[in-house]
């Protein structure tokens, strides 16, 4: 049975309808993806300039060189918001400052600065140790002490695991995968990271932060490393969320 020629043009129509839909869809999903990748971007450069910009406004502030305890929230600001949050952003893919540098180099330039932030970290500690004895008070009574102490250990901890990923061949012996070792070390740092936020936060209710800021510049100082955490967030779990989730689907039952 043949076809008549408006039937015929009927279907023609609705084809090139179909296909003019389609490709419409193609472009504005385009466009999306574009505005969603320059978005992140953004974001991530207002975390470089949130970590840059907390811990030059805490250098200001303290004055490192003036007293034993100004040196507390310089090393710590220095390593926490500064270097540590570099280290991580250095694997950031729409955000890195490094963002052509080739894998190695990249690896390079994270445990270098995850190293400076611990060492900075454990000096910043013992100024403060040491600034509690010398004025005669007690050491870890506040939330900020007790969270401070919990993740100055984690931290070490987390950094000394990390070694394993330098040195992949020592983590056999044990069977462990690289991939493994992988997802491990970022959703660890991740919890460690969070524990330096918090602990970052929970300053800012000290009495040196209230007899020195107030106002909007309290609202930009709890800011920075809210933010932070938002961004090291989404940058680990969409970068090792698909990877656990393909190991699940084909790990044997």
């Amino acid at each position: 049975m043949k076809m008549s020629k408006h039937s015929k043009d009927s279907v023609d129509c609705e084809v090139a309808v179909g296909h003019s839909k389609e490709k419409l869809m193609k472009e504005n999903h385009r466009k999306g993806d574009k505005i969603l990748a320059a978005l992140r971007t953004f974001s991530g450069m207002v975390a470089h300039v949130a970590a840059v910009g907390f811990t030059l406004f805490m250098f200001y502030i303290s004055k490192p060189g003036t007293s034993l305890f100004s040196w507390h929230p310089a090393l710590m600001s220095f390593s926490f918001m500064c270097l540590m949050v570099e280290a991580i952003l250095v694997f950031n893919p729409e955000s890195s400052l490094l963002l052509k540098a080739s894998r190695k180099t990249k690896v390079r330039v994270h445990w270098t600065l995850q190293t400076c932030a611990v060492v900075c970290g454990l000096l910043g500690f013992v100024t403060i140790v040491l600034n509690k004895i010398q004025n005669s008070k007690e050491h870890f009574k506040s939330w900020h002490g007790m969270f401070g102490l919990i993740t100055i250990i984690y931290c070490v901890v987390q950094a000394g695991f990390g070694v394993f990923l330098l040195y992949p061949q020592v983590a056999k012996k044990w069977n462990w995968k690289l991939i493994q070792l992988k997802v491990y070390h970022a959703t660890f740092g991740l919890l460690g990271f969070t524990l330096v936020s918090v602990t970052i936060i929970l300053s800012l209710f000290s009495n040196f932060v209230a007899n020195n800021v107030e106002g909007f510049l309290w609202g930009l100082c709890f800011f920075c490393p809210a933010w932070c955490i938002l961004i090291v967030m989404n940058q680990v779990t969409n970068t090792y969320l698909p990877i656990t989730r393909r190991s699940g689907r084909t790990a044997p039952l």
